[in-house]
């Protein structure tokens, strides 16, 4: 097959170099050729594809990947070699990347759908979940005190995450949230908010464990504070060494609704932060609360599991 590497540097160690990658994918007959991961450089690489596109990275590569194919009907190939790699245990994508590579040639194609949020500052799309709380103070926080830390936590990346989610889950106080779900109104206080896409979210926080990621319907996660202690224990029994999926409210729609500031949310991994190409060219900071329009589907990409 013709294939197309699109490769982050920074994720892996030495042996997922791209170089080492590319000889891989030659060794098993393939016609590699090298794409950069930097948002001008994807759209150039993936003009010309071929047959498969191969993303080699964490999350945050695969979802570039992923929105770039979303459509086209050109099938998504994934090299798990980032920190959490939520949407590739997901998927079920686990193994050496030499196993990966062998399995292509009988792998079986799975939609992966993706998902939109749209308020009226902007629209932005997701492929792992969309929420306020308790993970959005994640997502702020963790560059300085998980990524940089700060904090002087201690232990790997995504230990160093769940000690910070730990925190925050035990010290956040529950936020008045008006939520609807296909016009079922669900407001309340909650310390969470979370649509999901996927079953992981965070430091590999299975929020939602059966959420199925081709069906078009989000999991909607609502966490109280009657079920502060559900999560706690989760995580503190995750630090010590392994946990069941917290057993925690989810309820299944196609639409979610909800009112608050933009500030407060977080799309994948990222805070919000409008893109001027997908807001019809302009970026406008959100002064204030808004309504949010959650929602997944409509387009979606092919990825070989």
């Amino acid at each position: 097959m013709r294939v197309t590497l699109v490769h982050n540097p920074g994720a892996g160690d030495e042996s997922h170099s791209a170089k080492r990658i590319l000889k891989r994918l030659t060794d098993a007959g393939h016609d590699a050729t090298l794409g950069s991961t930097g948002k001008r450089g994807i759209s150039k690489a993936l003009e010309d594809p071929g047959d498969l596109v191969v993303a080699a990275g964490g999350d945050g590569t695969i979802k570039k990947v992923a929105l770039a194919l979303a459509g086209r009907g050109i099938p998504l190939a994934i090299l798990p070699i980032g920190t959490a790699n939520n949407i590739a245990k997901s998927l079920g994508i686990i193994g050496s990347v030499d196993e990966l590579i062998a399995g292509w040639r009988s792998g079986n194609r799975r939609r992966l759908a993706v998902g939109t949020v749209a308020t009226s500052y902007g629209i932005m799309r997701f492929v792992e979940s969309v929420g306020v709380g308790a993970f959005t103070e994640l997502v702020t926080r963790g560059g300085q005190e998980v990524d940089e830390n700060t904090a002087s936590l201690t232990g790997h990346t995504i230990d160093r995450a769940l000690l910070l989610l730990q925190r925050i889950v035990e010290e956040r106080v529950p936020s008045s949230r008006r939520v609807e779900i296909d016009g079922v109104d669900l407001s309340g206080e909650y310390l969470l908010v979370e649509a999901m896409n996927t079953r992981l979210v965070g430091p590999n926080v299975p929020l939602a464990p059966g959420a199925d990621y081709g069906d078009d319907q989000l999991d909607v996660v609502t966490v109280t504070q009657a079920e502060r202690r559900v999560l706690t224990e989760y995580l503190e029994a995750r630090l010590a060494g392994g946990a069941d999926p917290p057993l925690l409210t989810v309820r299944r729609g196609k639409r979610v609704t909800m009112r608050a500031s933009p500030h407060e949310l977080h799309v994948d991994d990222e805070p919000w932060d409008t893109d001027p190409a997908e807001a019809g060219g302009l970026r406008r900071e959100p002064p204030g609360e808004a309504d949010l329009s959650i929602a997944v589907g409509g387009t979606a990409v092919e990825v070989l599991t």
